[in-house]
């Protein structure tokens, strides 16, 4: 059976095409995921900033005071898994920044 050239090279060029875009997709969708961590993140962080800017926090507190006190409404969740985060996450404030512990 003999092969033509141009079917090697269009096949070729297919599996090439294929590999591109899985690659580039697999990459749009990790940084997507990193992106959406990272907002919800900021978000939890701005808000107990401020709780302990405004004096309503001190020392360590969870999610769970953010809570109560009304600086977050609704439950956090984890944006790629669907998770809700633990609501005893520890929160700190040191040196003005708001240390969290996310594991």
């Amino acid at each position: 059976m003999k092969v033509s050239n141009y079917t090697i090279f269009v096949v070729t060029l297919t599996i090439l095409i294929v590999v591109v875009i899985t690659a580039t997709t697999i990459n749009l969708t990790e940084n997507h995921e990193d992106k959406q961590i990272y907002a919800m993140q900021s978000k939890v962080e701005y808000y107990a900033k401020r709780c302990y800017l405004e004096g309503k926090c001190s020392g360590e507190v969870s999610l769970n005071k953010l809570y109560e006190l009304k600086y977050l409404n609704d439950q956090v969740v984890n944006p790629v898994t669907k998770e809700v985060i633990n609501p005893e996450l520890k929160i700190n404030f040191i040196d003005n920044k708001v240390v969290i512990n996310w594991q």
